[in-house]
């Protein structure tokens, strides 16, 4: 009964290990073949990095002046990679003082409600 409680735990293990990264399907474990980042002393930025994959990430954040006489950091950047199905992918974003907005064509977007049958019916008569 031992040795069957020994066998099972070692498989169970060798079983929850990862498996290998020797194919393709694990190419995004690759690090970054270029890489650039800039800082100023205010905490402005820009970077930009390309993995060896292709996948391509670039953002800037800058100090914009708001109406109450201080300062917000506004960001906006776009990454691309490409999918599994071989297309490329693009999604650009910015975020400020109006909140975080998101662009890309692979997202789904926003569907507006049908209005219900009888808010047409309690329309008043003419």
């Amino acid at each position: 009964m031992k040795s069957f409680v020994v066998f099972a735990s070692l498989l169970a293990l060798v079983l929850s290990a990862p498996p290998k990264p020797n194919n393709d399907k694990f190419l995004r474990f690759l690090p970054a073949i270029r890489h650039e980042e800039k800082h100023d002393e205010y905490g402005q930025y820009a970077l930009r990095y390309i993995t060896a994959e292709n996948t391509v990430v670039s953002e800037r954040g800058r100090l914009v002046p708001t109406e109450n006489g201080g300062y917000v950091l506004e960001i906006e950047g776009q990454y691309s990679f490409i999918g599994d199905d071989g297309r490329i992918y693009v999604t650009k974003y910015r975020g400020g003082a109006d909140g975080f907005h998101v662009d890309a064509e692979h997202l789904p977007k926003q569907v507006l409600p049908i209005p219900a049958a009888n808010d047409f019916l309690s329309l008043p008569a003419a």
